[in-house]
């Protein structure tokens, strides 16, 4: 992924934060109008495989798809605010790489507005419901975020129906190093009812 960044000028990073665990990857979009005002896509890279040909295809090879695909539709744009693409390891031994980010994002006075996590969002699911639909889960604070998400997958027909609810439970994932910060941040999981 630090070669995809730095092909779209993205000006990668290593985040190395534990011995014996991969370093996250970020690359950067600078804001022009406010540099200071940070969105986040994130998805993680690594995966706990138990069965099957390619376990870890959904879980989670498809967030980082969804990284750098958003960075290759992005890159070639202005934005006012920064936008960052982060695919994180650590995530299945206990959310290391997105808390490491989370943390030291905190102790730097980083202005995050909002996080979106893909994670498993490429299950090509078992026909219930039809069509198979992303579930979006927020917590209270993020619920402008979710509701927000859902509106623009209906308004710009993206094919995929948009589930958005209130699973402020769900701490097993990306998006819970944010929440915990107090930042708005959501997850995405395919039709994980």
């Amino acid at each position: 992924m630090f070669d995809d960044f730095s092909a779209l000028g993205l000006n990668p990073e290593f985040q190395a934060y534990r011995t014996g665990y991969a370093p996250n990857v970020i690359g950067t979009l600078v804001g022009k109008t406010h540099p200071e005002l940070v969105y986040i896509v994130i998805g993680h890279l690594d995966d706990m495989p138990s069965s099957g040909g390619a376990p870890g295809a959904d879980d989670n090879a498809s967030g980082p798809a969804v990284v750098t695909a958003a960075a290759r539709a992005m890159a070639p744009f202005a934005f006012a605010n920064t936008v960052k693409f982060i695919a994180c390891t650590g995530e299945e031994q206990g959310l290391y790489g997105s808390t490491a980010y989370a943390d030291d994002a905190q102790d730097r006075g980083e202005q995050i507005q909002a996080v979106l996590n893909a994670d498993m969002i490429g299950w090509q699911g078992d026909g219930s419901p039809s069509a198979e639909n992303l579930d979006l889960n927020y917590n209270t604070s993020s619920q402008w975020l979710g509701l927000l998400f859902a509106d623009c997958a209906s308004a710009y027909a993206t094919g995929c129906p948009v589930d958005a609810f209130s699973c402020a439970s769900l701490t097993a994932s990306d998006h819970y190093p944010f929440w915990q910060n107090g930042w708005s941040a959501v997850c995405g999981i395919t039709d994980n009812e």
